[in-house]
């Protein structure tokens, strides 16, 4: 199971994420994700990622996607606070070097 929290501040916004992101809970984030994207004026997205125990490579797709339609937007997309077992995954699968993660 995914919590999801949102927190606007003009045209940033911030989503808090909590628990694992797997291939059994894309779909969900994908549609929130797609419904917060469709606002007018969102030029930045922020992922807190604090709290995620884990995620799958449906995980890593939507995290992508996620990207590609900032960009396609003219905006930003940045991941926060991400745990060692995340950053582990994405060093694993070179996203970090996609996502700028250190």
């Amino acid at each position: 199971m995914i919590h999801m929290e949102k927190s606007q501040d003009g045209h940033k916004i911030t989503i808090t994420l909590q628990g694992k992101v797997t291939f059994e809970n894309t779909g969900e984030i994908r549609e929130k994700m797609k419904e917060i994207l469709r606002e007018e004026g969102i030029k930045e997205l922020i992922l807190n990622m604090g709290e995620v125990s884990f995620i799958d490579s449906s995980g890593l797709g939507l995290l992508v996607s996620i990207k590609n339609t900032m960009i396609r937007k003219d905006g930003t997309f940045s991941m926060i606070n991400l745990t060692d077992t995340v950053k582990k995954i994405m060093k694993q699968t070179g996203l970090d070097k996609y996502f700028g993660i250190n």
